[in-house]
């Protein structure tokens, strides 16, 4: 039995159809039945039943199926380890930041580092880094928590971040009372539904102006990078207190209450498996000081 046949047949089956897992492979689909075949005369039961519409686990199918789960994890996360140890080596480190992040955690560490270490930086949304760090192409991430980050990955908490309602000094709502509907009314610049802010966002809208929202803009990256945009216009947004304090963003303002304040906890995530040389504890502590450095500057 080969593994490659194994990660072959749980493609399809996670597919449906023998046609479509060929293509994502990049494999002839020959090759793919070839592979199937051999499964089957290895345990000596069927693993699909075919149907009109491609493929179906038979009952010893899904008992495979969830072992090669289990393998896929396996080689994984060998491969990510092997990468974690091979940039310790060579003095490597290979981090990912949220951009809201940058200025105050990021820079502080990797400038206290640059005569010793090497860096590769990724800067995507909290859900892409834990995406790299689950495929160890990172290998740790300074990001926002959530459930699954949290329940799959080894973190420590650096402390909390606020994330307010913010637009432009002369937005209208900068100048007169307003309520919960009235900022369910507004054209809105916002991440997409997957990230944890707008998905608070979302409910918060729903829930008291019982409005769903459909954002004017929707950015993958944060919406910081559109403050030329949002300071010319009435469009409102989230910002994180961070980015708010960037010089990008000198000419927005948060919005006043009733405007919610939300607070995400912040952490530095990194692979159950990895094993970390001293450069890069030395960067997480590092991490850890610009954090309640920067929480005793406010």
């Amino acid at each position: 039995m080969e593994i490659d046949d194994l990660l072959w047949f749980k493609r399809v089956a996670e597919r449906g159809s023998v046609r479509r897992a060929a293509a994502e492979l990049g494999v002839s689909q020959p090759a793919l039945s070839k592979a199937i075949r051999r499964l089957e005369i290895s345990f000596g039961l069927k693993l699909f039943e075919r149907t009109a519409r491609g493929v179906l686990l038979t009952d010893a199918g899904r008992t495979v199926y969830q072992r090669a789960i289990q393998i896929s994890d396996w080689s994984l996360n060998m491969a990510a380890d092997v990468a974690s140890l091979k940039s310790a080596n060579t003095g490597l480190l290979r981090v990912g930041v949220v951009p809201a992040l940058i200025q105050a955690l990021l820079i502080p560490a990797a400038r206290a580092m640059l005569d010793q270490s090497r860096f590769t930086i990724r800067v995507q949304l909290s859900d892409q880094l834990f995406q790299l760090l689950s495929t160890g192409e990172i290998d740790c991430a300074i990001a926002a928590m959530d459930d699954r980050a949290s329940n799959e990955f080894n973190h420590q908490i650096l402390g909390q971040q606020r994330s307010m309602v913010v637009g432009r000094a002369h937005h209208p709502l900068q100048k007169r009372s307003f309520d919960v509907t009235d900022l369910g009314a507004q054209e809105w610049v916002l991440s997409p539904k997957h990230i944890v802010l707008r998905q608070w966002v979302d409910r918060f809208l729903r829930t008291n102006s019982r409005k769903e929202l459909m954002p004017a803009i929707e950015v993958d990256a944060t919406p910081a990078v559109l403050a030329p945009l949002i300071e010319t216009t009435d469009l409102l947004t989230v910002l994180t207190e961070d980015a708010l304090r960037s010089p990008a963003c000198r000419k927005l303002r948060a919005l006043p209450a009733p405007a919610p304040v939300w607070c995400l906890d912040i952490g530095l995530f990194w692979r159950r498996t990895a094993q970390f040389g001293p450069q890069m504890e030395r960067f997480r502590s590092l991490v850890a000081e610009a954090y309640a450095g920067s929480r005793h500057t406010k």
